[in-house]
């Protein structure tokens, strides 16, 4: 979701930067400076971030992962446990790539990272980019806030309106329909019932991703319109084979397509089931059903736990975060127009009741080598 933050607002929110190198901490200040952003406080160790945190509002914290006494994914962990520090974004600055460090930060809450001596574009981005979420994130609270008033008004109403009564049940059944479009059923229910913060861990579920190969070019040569009413004729027929398997629609981005198996309700057979809608919507493509155009897709697919929860602003969202999102994603990137590439994870829950061919080890961005396989059909 687009967040619409102007550029003077992005450069008035408060940054933190905490870093026991002085001359670390000069060259940030120095990037930020010239970017236009002034609202800035420094600290030399993790305490004194901790002092300054109880008494000024920060939008954004700049934290050092080696510092003495307390370290920054230490600092990270003990600001995230707080709940009026918790939404803040931390962006850990490192000199380590090493997948274990930077999987202890993301574990300990942090947002981003990025590689010592910083480059001055890819910070400004981050820095951006955080600014934005943080942002979202206290639009969110507010928009909270003001919807339990809403709700408190409501219930007011009808006990000294009973004339009214009618007409705002109705008006509610309009409003749960509207939801129910936007939000699993599970997760709805949970909203409507004043459950402020939505966000649970799934400790497996196998996600899919299927993007239209070359979509990009084929658009730039037709109607607006014609682009507008192809991807709702393919997308829809997904939403109808996604909902045929049991599986949780998640989002379309662009031309691509997310889908996953095993949650908001937990089901044992979340990747086979993800599987047949793999299949499925190949063979849609591939027969050209619903669509003049002869369509190629990649598709990738990933096990795993995820973290799925409701974010937003003027819109409510249902969106999943975690490695998985991001191996799965990985899966359709390295894959071969027409075909579905799946995991090592995957490919143990699929072994015994599908086809599959492996491809071998492949090096993968982010992850490093990754043995894969092509999902050919049922066994």
């Amino acid at each position: 979701m687009e967040v619409t933050l102007s550029a003077h607002r992005l450069q008035t929110m408060m940054i933190l930067i905490v870093d026991d190198s002085p001359s670390q901490r000069l060259s940030l200040v120095a990037i930020l400076k010239a970017a236009g952003f002034h609202q800035i406080h420094t600290c030399d160790e993790a305490s004194a971030c901790f002092d300054l945190l109880n008494r000024q509002a920060v939008d954004l914290i700049l934290m050092d992962v080696s510092m003495p006494r307390i370290n920054g994914i230490e600092a990270c962990r003990q600001i995230k446990s707080q709940p009026e520090l918790h939404d803040i974004p931390i962006i850990m600055v490192t000199a380590s790539v090493e997948v274990s460090d930077l999987e202890s930060a993301f574990e300990a809450g942090a947002t981003d990272y990025i590689v010592k001596p910083p480059h001055q574009i890819e910070l400004l981005a981050r820095v951006r980019a955080s600014l934005r979420l943080k942002y979202e994130m206290d639009q969110r609270k507010a928009k909270e806030v003001e919807l339990r008033q809403i709700t408190i008004d409501l219930s007011q109403a009808l006990k000294s309106l009973d004339e009214q009564h009618q007409l705002l049940r109705l008006e509610q059944e309009k409003s749960e329909r509207l939801l129910l479009n936007i939000l699993p059923k599970p997760v709805a229910e949970r909203l409507k019932q004043g459950q402020q913060v939505i966000a649970d861990d799934f400790p497996e579920v196998t996600v899919l991703f299927a993007d239209i190969v070359d979509f990009t070019s084929l658009a730039a040569r037709m109607p607006a319109q014609d682009v507008v009413a192809l991807l709702n004729a393919v997308f829809s027929r997904f939403d109808w084979l996604a909902e045929r398997h049991g599986l949780e629609k998640i989002k379309t981005i662009g031309d691509a397509y997310m889908v996953v198996g095993g949650l908001p309700t937990a089901r044992p057979d979340h990747a086979p089931a993800v599987a047949a809608f793999a299949l499925d919507i190949l063979r849609v493509l591939q027969g050209g059903e619903h669509t003049s155009h002869l369509l190629r897709v990649r598709i990738g697919i990933h096990t795993g736990p995820v973290v799925a929860g409701v974010i937003g602003t003027k819109k409510f969202i249902y969106d999943l975060w975690g490695d998985t999102v991001n191996t799965a994603s990985r899966m359709q990137m390295v894959g071969s127009p027409n075909t579905i590439q799946v995991s090592e994870a995957t490919y143990q829950h699929l072994k015994d009741t599908f086809k599959l061919e492996e491809r071998g080890v492949i090096p993968v961005k982010g992850k490093g080598e990754m043995r894969v396989y092509f999902l050919m059909g049922k066994g």
